[in-house]
């Protein structure tokens, strides 16, 4: 049972850490959502309120990476010898994953902001969908996007390493 509710925690933890992402990802690009994200999740409601509409696309799109990460963090926080002891150190494990994927997802930005221009974007216009204004944007959340899924890989990896590490102690 408390399995189950440690999956159910992460999985809406995950959600909001999507529905935070995406409001940053919809002040870069609103397009990113407007011309894709809403059409890609059938939220056709999300013109009228695109900021909602950004959130909730957020959440439909990480919800289910917390149960993907929780299983494996929660494997190896059977390594802890109290049901306390194993919840606090998932905790932070769970911290640990949703700070290195918001870092990631960052410098994703930040390196995109300073790799994708005027200059630059004709290698990228295949990734831009029909009819965006500000296709250097539109590039540059793809490439945050792309940097979260990342991030959240890395970060579960940092995760199981921190459990290991601190069941020795």
């Amino acid at each position: 049972m408390v399995y189950i509710a440690m999956l159910f925690f992460a999985a809406l933890i995950a959600g909001l850490y999507g529905m935070i992402h995406d409001q940053i990802s919809y002040t870069v690009s609103p397009e990113y959502f407007t011309r894709f994200k809403f059409q890609q999740f059938g939220l056709p409601w999300g013109e009228q309120s695109q900021r909602l509409g950004a959130a909730v696309v957020g959440f439909m799109a990480t919800w289910w990476m917390g149960v993907l990460v929780s299983l494996p963090l929660g494997l190896f926080s059977f390594r802890f010898p109290t049901p306390d002891m194993m919840a606090r150190k998932l905790a932070i494990a769970f911290l640990i994953v949703i700070l290195v994927a918001l870092l990631t997802g960052l410098l994703g930005l930040g390196i995109a902001m300073i790799v994708i221009n005027a200059e630059t974007i004709d290698g990228s216009l295949r990734l831009v969908r029909p009819n965006v204004q500000d296709p250097i944007q539109f590039v540059r959340v793809g490439f945050m996007h792309n940097a979260s899924y990342l991030g959240g890989l890395l970060g579960l990896i940092a995760g199981i390493i921190y459990l290991c590490r601190t069941s020795t102690q």
